[in-house]
């Protein structure tokens, strides 16, 4: 698989990495039709095993198998627990890493292929808005790569959450804060001109979640999940979305047009709508619709969820001895019981991704991140220091700019 830029030219994986936002205008979009059957058919795999065949299926061009094997050992050693929800529901837990999110895989597989880039070319400087579970997934993936830096810039009225104090740099770490005169599009707009130049004698990587080494992933975890969830079971296998996680439904997609040989993608739909608030997402689903008409109408199976319905499935699972959820899982979870209802029950089982700890609903309510509402168990900011969450509730930042380019240069530099 390589990527295309907007203007049509292709990348590879290394490339498109390193610089995480095309050169011109645009997002970077995955090429070719690799296949990935033979890693999730692949028989006795464990979930690393299945994610390194992933990767080294992928991207035959760019690594070899051990460099897959070594990927897949920093970015998907951490095996989801799966819990089962009566009949047909399956929850996997991806958000028991150091950041209590999945943000956790594929910020250590992008932290690991630009520690490659950087030994051939140069130490890099990694640039992301660091609201919400981002700033703390980022922080640990770069930890000990001593060629990898990462700026983590914050919007007005969002905190530096979740961040372990021996990772700053001011505490001999690799990571610096900055806080941005700006709301979250003028961060983002400062991103893409950032990314590709150089500060402070540093290659500037934009390591947001578009990122499309983030991108792939995601791919490999969809694999990797199917391979280990196969395996003792019949009958069909739906993955579930979590609620306005755009980048998911993407990834469901083409990991389908990949050979992933999923059933059907179960949505949950708010009155926030489906996608969510990125731009990215929405332009890859574009494309595969482009690519592949009307297959995402056969695959999508959309349930309307309300917050309030999704607060009691939550405690319901929760009053059994299963995991808490955060919010947007647990509308996935309303979406799923729904689907089942809806004439699946019986003959398929659907996997509903618990992606981060319900603490991070709380950091949402209260100004770090406005993706998400909040956990009805918390009535102020510091619940989120008694929940799951690692690290400081409210760093300091190193500087405060204007969303410039030279401001941002002067004060890494």
């Amino acid at each position: 698989m390589r990527f295309i830029d907007g203007d049509g030219g292709t990348l590879g994986l290394f490339d498109a990495a390193a610089r995480g936002y095309p050169a011109g205008a645009g997002f970077f979009s995955p090429l070719g039709d690799s296949d990935i059957r033979s890693a999730v058919y692949a028989p006795e795999s464990s979930y690393t095993d299945a994610a390194s065949s992933a990767i080294a299926a992928l991207f035959p061009e760019d690594m070899d198998p051990f460099m897959a094997q070594r990927l897949a050992a920093r970015a998907f050693s951490q095996v989801p627990a799966c819990s089962e929800r009566g009949e047909g529901i399956l929850v996997a837990d991806y958000g028991s890493g150091p950041s209590a999110s999945a943000a956790d895989s594929d910020a250590g597989f992008l932290a690991g292929i630009l520690a490659s880039v950087a030994r051939r070319s140069g130490p890099r400087m990694l640039l992301a808005d660091g609201s919400g579970c981002e700033g703390a997934a980022l922080s640990e993936a770069v930890a000990g790569l001593n060629d990898l830096k990462l700026t983590l810039l914050y919007p007005e009225r969002r905190s530096a959450t979740g961040l372990r104090g021996q990772r700053l740099a001011r505490e001999g770490g690799q990571v610096g804060l900055v806080s941005v005169r700006g709301d979250r599009a003028a961060v983002e707009r400062l991103i893409r001109e950032a990314a590709g130049t150089r500060i402070a004698g540093m290659e500037v990587t934009a390591a947001g979640p578009a990122n499309p080494a983030r991108f792939a992933a995601r791919i490999v975890a969809l694999a990797a999940t199917f391979a280990i969830l196969r395996k003792g079971s019949a009958g069909d296998l739906y993955m579930g979305v979590r609620a306005g996680d755009g980048l998911g439904l993407a990834a469901c997609l083409w990991a389908w047009r990949l050979g992933l040989p999923i059933t059907g993608i179960v949505i949950s739909v708010s009155e926030k709508g489906v996608l969510g608030p990125d731009t990215w997402s929405r332009s890859l689903i574009k494309r595969f619709d482009d690519e592949r008409p009307g297959v995402i109408r056969s695959l999508a199976l959309l349930q309307g969820v309300d917050r309030e319905t999704a607060l009691i499935s939550r405690a319901a699972l929760a009053a059994e001895g299963g995991p808490d959820l955060d919010l947007a899982s647990a509308m996935t979870l309303v979406a799923a019981e729904r689907a089942l209802d809806a004439g699946l029950r019986g003959h398929a089982r659907i996997v509903v991704p618990l992606g981060a700890s319900p603490a991070w609903d709380c950091v949402n309510a209260f100004g770090v991140d406005d993706a998400g509402g909040a956990s009805a168990s918390c009535e102020n900011i510091s619940d989120v220091s008694k929940a799951a969450i690692p690290g400081l509730l409210d760093a300091r930042v190193d500087a405060e700019i204007a969303p410039y380019l030279d401001e941002l240069s002067r004060v890494i530099s």
